[in-house]
């Protein structure tokens, strides 16, 4: 347990440590300790766990001021534009699917007649999306999060143009050709983006930590 302002700044900069902007986070912590102590009135080690109460734990505060490479970064957005390709690549190879085996037919036929459902799902991976990434990367990750929507709604809305185009095979995608369900998947899309922000401010909050 840390009982001293000497022993807090210790333990912040040995969890600072490759931190770029160290110096300058430790300084101003110890400031704004400084200042604390100082309205507090009390001998340093009973003013410390008032301060820790104010201003967090080391721990707390590190999480606060996690180093993010851009290489982190990167890695984030291929990650997610990647499990979103795969939900195309994999609907598109479980339709081919169904010209060679009865079974993938069969359960084609199931996933169609639950279109609502998974469209609804799949609107909750993009509120995911955004719940991990503020999250992870708290404030700044806000710009990682629009680029990230930003690659990964391409395949979204070339989907919609073959649609629309009428390219699509009839006899594999009837139930999705209705004007009632495109109607509905052109109003997802125009929504992931607000989801997917809705999801990143939660996550921001940690609300569901």
């Amino acid at each position: 347990m840390i009982k001293t302002k000497a022993e807090f700044l210790q333990r912040l900069k040995f969890l600072l440590h490759h931190h770029p902007d160290e110096a300058a986070i430790v300084a101003e912590i110890e400031g704004h300790m400084d200042e604390l102590i100082k309205e507090c009135g009390l001998p340093e080690q009973e003013a410390i766990t008032i301060v820790q109460s104010q201003i967090g734990t080391p721990e707390e505060l590190t999480s606060q001021f996690r180093y993010v490479s851009s290489k982190e970064f990167q890695s984030t957005k291929k990650m997610f534009i990647i499990v979103n390709i795969l939900f195309f690549a994999g609907g598109g190879l479980l339709a081919l699917g169904t010209n060679f085996s009865v079974l993938l037919h069969m359960f084609w036929e199931v996933l169609v007649q639950s279109s609502w459902i998974i469209l609804i799902g799949y609107s909750g991976y993009w509120a995911f999306m955004g719940y991990e990434i503020g999250k992870e990367y708290g404030a700044k990750g806000e710009s990682l999060l629009r680029r990230t929507m930003g690659a990964a709604i391409v395949p979204n809305i070339l989907l919609m143009i073959i649609t629309l185009l009428g390219i699509l095979p009839s006899e594999l995608f009837h139930s999705l050709l209705q004007s009632s369900f495109l109607i509905g998947c052109l109003t997802a899309t125009a929504f992931f983006f607000p989801i997917s922000k809705a999801g990143y401010y939660i996550g921001v909050r940690k609300v569901f930590d």
